[in-house]
């Protein structure tokens, strides 16, 4: 019998694939809720993300027949992101297919392969995410430390912040000492420089509305408020598994590849995947290896993780560490 590859990668689109891309979704708190408001863009050589720096200071009160301003100020640009790629081989040699003919074989075959994808994107998602600022390539996505950074020779959507003040984030926080977060005389050290964080990157109650840190550091905040921690039974992450609290009405959440001594204050309004739609975890069908006894489909994906007001997010860095 044939080894059946025309049903298979049906199965593999209709049922495999949404299912690795669900949970590649419901893997990191900020992948939940980033890659599922993606926004499309089908081509260009950039991803242009228009971004708010200013206010129309032609908004005024005025009386009866008095003339009214009419100029225009500049209050739009464009952020330009370089779109990068992603993929992830599905393998069957023919070592493989000689030795799983069955149904039952084919599909566990599948399964294996599948759940082995998942988990190697997942892995890619999260690290580059979470990678140092700078430290992901130019064909690499951006990261939270890239956006967070103050450096301004870190280069974020093509604006030099050195040169535009209103690009740069809020300037990340170093917490206090360990022993200090920890005693009772100093509990309110972390307190007061998270209220400091989260005023600072907030304009009204354009606010962040996500906190991400590492287990660690939820850990020491949930020993400092105690009873007055403030856990979220419902919403949009607590309902997907996680353990949610809340500081400020910000869902506040760990994980587990965030980087160590990091609290994120994200205001998710500015935070956005933007993808090519026919590259958004798309399949592409088994092809034979020319110089291997091997077939090879792919998973594709292909956007950007975009930025269009920096000035609203920001870090606390060094929580929870000596």
């Amino acid at each position: 019998m044939a080894f059946p590859y025309g049903d298979i990668e049906t199965a593999i689109r209709e049922h495999y694939l949404p299912q690795v891309v669900d949970n590649i979704f419901n893997s990191n708190a900020i992948l939940k809720i980033l890659l599922g408001k993606a926004k499309e863009q089908s081509g260009g050589r950039k991803l242009r993300v228009p971004v708010m720096y200013g206010r129309n200071t032609e908004a005024e009160f005025y009386s009866g027949y008095e003339l009214l301003g009419t100029n225009q100020p500049e209050i739009i640009d464009t952020a330009l992101y370089d779109w990068v790629q992603a993929t992830c081989p599905i393998n069957i040699s023919g070592r493989d297919e000689m030795m799983n003919t069955g149904p039952d074989g084919v599909v566990d075959l599948i399964e294996t392969r599948m759940g082995n994808a998942e988990s190697s994107l997942r892995y890619l998602f999260t690290t580059k995410m979470f990678a140092a600022a700078n430290a992901n390539a130019a064909t690499e996505m951006t990261s939270l430390n890239d956006i967070v950074a103050a450096d301004p020779t870190i280069g974020i959507g093509g604006i030099d912040s050195s040169d535009y003040s209103w690009w740069a984030p809020y300037t990340a926080l170093a917490a206090g000492a360990l022993a200090d977060l920890k005693t009772v005389t100093h509990a309110d050290f972390l307190l007061q420089d998270m209220s400091t964080q989260f005023r600072g990157a907030a304009d009204g109650s354009d606010a962040p509305d996500l906190i991400v840190t590492s287990d660690k550091a939820l850990s020491i905040y949930e020993g400092i408020v105690g009873a007055q921690a403030r856990w979220e039974g419902n919403g949009r992450l607590a309902d997907a598994g996680w353990t949610v609290f809340r500081y400020k009405g910000a869902e506040m959440v760990s994980d587990k590849e965030c980087t160590a001594g990091m609290m994120y204050f994200l205001n998710t309004r500015y935070l956005y995947f933007k993808v090519h739609p026919r590259r958004n975890f798309s399949f592409a069908p088994f092809l034979e290896n020319r110089n291997q006894d091997a077939k090879v489909a792919r998973i594709y994906w292909m956007g950007q993780f975009v930025c269009s007001q920096r000035r609203r997010q920001t870090a606390l860095t060094g929580v929870g560490e000596t």
